[in-house]
């Protein structure tokens, strides 16, 4: 039985400038989790992202899918994209077609060669996404919420086995945010794996069921939320903060005793946000 999607052996990427961005990595990404990234601004994390999805290829080091080495040609790259779907955080970097229906068909043309599978599949996540009557506008004409759920939609569209979203609802308002993660949270009912990057770290500790922690191109730590979460002095070193509900038990002290409950119905409160 496969128990991580993907595994990094070593992994380092340094950019044609010189900068390195991820430093002899080893890192198991657990399949059918839902998985929080987690680090400051230039930690790592959206090269990481990109390193995952076979955009870039490490500059040492080797990646494996399902215990398989990646393959860098032009027919291992496309099989591998149509298993791990990259969202990226601006929606205007990924949209390149003129309408609604060229963007969410386009990856699968390149997939199906009988046009009306292609068809029949782009009017099921049309309807999933409620993007039919935004379907023959052009992207670059929608609001940012729109945006993104076409550029998740197209992601879906594939069917990947792993989702990587990179800020997935950065720049969105509350409603279109808990629309994202209804998406994300329907998808891993269905046995997919997500993974996404976040500085939210209320989020991750309420959504999540395994964290990673990164800071100057390196894994700090990893693993489930509670034990995580709970070293602040570690939190600190990657510029971040422990979530909210830490600072308040912290508060009551050593002598209260139920503070799974009130953890309990922390996150199930904010879960609902």
């Amino acid at each position: 039985m496969i128990e991580n999607i993907i595994n990094l052996n070593n992994i380092s990427y340094t950019y044609p400038n010189g900068d390195t961005a991820i430093n002899g990595i080893n890192l198991e990404i657990p399949i059918g989790k839902k998985i929080a990234l987690l680090g400051g601004n230039g930690a790592g994390k959206s090269t990481l992202m990109l390193l995952l999805n076979g955009i870039l290829k490490p500059t040492k080091g080797d990646l494996l899918y399902k215990n398989v080495a990646y393959n860098y040609n032009k027919k291992g790259l496309r099989e591998l994209r149509s298993k791990i779907g990259l969202l990226f955080p601006e929606p205007d970097y990924q949209l390149i077609a003129p309408t609604v229906y060229e963007e969410i068909s386009f990856g699968l043309l390149n997939k199906f060669k009988d046009d009306e599978v292609v068809r029949q599949k782009v009017e099921n996540i049309l309807k999933d996404f409620s993007l039919q009557d935004i379907v023959n506008k052009p992207p670059h004409q929608l609001s940012t919420g729109q945006k993104k759920r076409v550029c998740l939609a197209s992601v879906l569209a594939m069917e990947p086995e792993l989702i990587v979203c990179d800020e997935p609802t950065s720049n969105l308002d509350p409603m279109y945010s808990k629309l994202i993660f209804n998406y994300l949270n329907e998808l891993h009912n269905k046995g997919k794996t997500i993974l996404i990057s976040t500085h939210d770290v209320n989020k991750a500790y309420s959504w999540a069921d395994y964290v990673i922690i990164m800071n100057n191109g390196k894994i700090l730590e990893k693993g489930l939320p509670d034990i995580v979460f709970e070293n602040k002095e570690l939190l600190k070193s990657a510029n971040l903060n422990q979530p909210f509900i830490f600072g308040f038990l912290n508060e009551l002290g050593d002598g209260f005793k139920d503070a799974s409950k009130i953890i309990d119905e922390w996150k199930k409160y904010y879960k609902k946000r």
